[in-house]
Formats: structure tokens, sequence, C-alpha cells
């Protein structure tokens, strides 16, 4: 049993996403999450999807050759796909940034989202999601008083684009949000951190 964190804060150890899901983790049965592995979408190592990496995508399409450049990153896309693959269990904690996600999660995303080598069509033009298989994601999900659900002229692009990404890839998702997380006084944000870590060790607690 292998899972595999996706930390989205660059905050990190002082992120209220990433405390969460360590509490999240540390609560659950060791059966259920095996050895966890933490990767951040921040690292200088993350493999980024530019402009090689597009013509590269799209090169067979249009009946045209690789360079050898693209060749080698069409084969690191794959890899991080499989690297994906090979995992029981994801967690992703994100913060929500400007009404969506964080942009290195995006990135990250846009790396592990590919036809056929992560999902495909079935014979009505849906998408059918190869990569998850059916296991089972986590989103572990924070925003600040910018977003609070209850305004109808705010729109949330966090929470229903992760769940839909990944859904589609194949995977049983299930969500945590923890809004408002502003507060305007030490003990209002100690007695909210406290709530929500309780929550969630409640949560991994029931994995």
């Amino acid at each position: 049993m292998k899972t595999l964190w996706v930390e989205a804060s660059p905050k990190q150890e002082h992120s209220l996403s990433s405390a969460l899901t360590q509490a999240f983790l540390d609560a659950a049965p060791a059966a259920a999450v095996g050895d966890v592995e933490r990767f951040s979408v921040w690292t200088d190592e993350m493999l980024v999807f530019g402009r090689e990496a597009a013509f590269a995508k799209f090169a067979p399409l249009y009946g045209e050759r690789r360079t050898p450049e693209q060749k080698q990153i069409w084969s690191d896309v794959l890899a991080e796909i499989e690297r994906v693959r090979s995992f029981d269990r994801l967690v992703v904690s994100s913060p929500m940034w400007n009404w969506h996600v964080p942009h290195a999660l995006k990135a990250w995303i846009d790396v592990i989202v590919q036809p056929i080598a992560s999902f495909t069509l079935n014979e009505r033009g849906e998408h059918v999601g190869t990569l998850g298989e059916g296991k089972p994601l986590h989103l572990i999900l924070t925003r600040s008083s910018a977003y609070d659900g209850d305004r109808a002229d705010l729109q949330d692009f966090q929470r229903p684009y992760l769940e839909y990404v990944f859904t589609m890839l194949g995977y049983n998702v299930s969500t945590l949000v923890f809004e408002p997380t502003t507060r305007w006084t030490a003990e209002e944000r100690a007695q909210m951190r406290d709530a929500a870590l309780e929550r969630a060790r409640l949560a991994g607690a029931d994995l």
C-alpha cells in the first residue's frame, strides 16, 4: 500500500492545508495509507509541460516526427503518469488562490492529464479515466474569508475543478473543505485551527 500526498501550498509546514493533511494521514490506519510519499508541486525538479512538450503531444496527430528533445520530454511526461499510477491512494492538499488553485498545482495536473496515457473517450465521446482505476483520492481544501460559499457573485473554481479533473481521470474522489480560515484575533485563529485539525483527524481515522 502506497499513498501519494500532493502538496499545493508553498508554505509547507506553515500551511494550514498541509497541517490538516498531516493530521489526516497521521490519524489514518496504517493499513489504509501504507507508505506515504510527500510531493510538493513547488519543487524545482517538477516537470513542466511547456512549449516542447506541447509540440511532442500533438506531433503524432499531425503526422510529424518528434525531435530528440521532444521524445525525451514526452518520455518524462509518461514516466510521471506511471509514477502516479503506482500509488494506491492520493491525497491532494490545496489552498484557494484567487478563487482557483495555485498555479504550480495546475501545472502538475497539466502534466498528468494526457489522452490515452491517463484518459480516453468512449463511443459517446465521454471522458473515461484510465489512471485512477477507481482508487481513492482525497481533496483537503482551505479557503480564506475571500470565498465563503454564500455569495452568488463569487465563483468557486477550486473544488469543482479538482473534483471534476480527478474524477475524469478515474479516481473515487472525496473532499474536505475548511472555510473561512481567516480570523481577526489570535484566539479565534487558534480555535479555528484546533477545530479543523480535529475534523481532519476524525476523517483520517474513518478510512
